[in-house]
């Protein structure tokens, strides 16, 4: 096997493992709205969906040095101060289905509040107690 095929079948042994990852955090209906069939072309969006299941989940969130739940209170916690309230609704989602509760989640919210500042803390509540109450 040439070193491009070896590539090539590293890539989608590690698209496979983000796909699986994708469907067990955030369900099917999320995959495929998503990332779905994203990951097949060649343009700038297939190339972000196609990092995102390689690299981020194929690749980060499949190690065995962390746990899927510590994983997300670290993920949840730096989207808080990024303020990525999109994204931190995915990763409140995400959370849950890692075994975080939702006294957890808003403990973990109300932890960066002398990390990150009350007003970005005060959006990831907002963002988390809203995700929360439509689950």
């Amino acid at each position: 096997m040439s070193r491009t095929e070896q590539d090539t079948a590293a890539a989608r042994s590690r698209r496979a493992a983000g796909e699986r990852v994708v469907q067990e955090m955030l369900g099917e209906e999320f995959m495929a709205a998503n990332m779905g069939a994203q990951p097949e072309g060649d343009g700038p969006v297939s190339t972000l969906a196609r990092l995102a299941l390689e690299q981020v989940f194929g690749e980060i969130w499949a190690r065995q040095g962390l746990d899927r739940r510590s994983r997300s209170l670290i993920t949840l916690g730096v989207l808080m101060a990024q303020g990525h309230q999109t994204e931190l609704r995915n990763h409140v989602v995400a959370g849950q289905a890692n075994g975080l509760s939702p006294e957890e989640i808003l403990e973990a919210v109300l932890h960066t509040v002398p990390y990150i500042g009350f007003p970005a803390a005060g959006q990831a509540m907002a963002t988390a107690t809203r995700t929360l109450a439509e689950a």
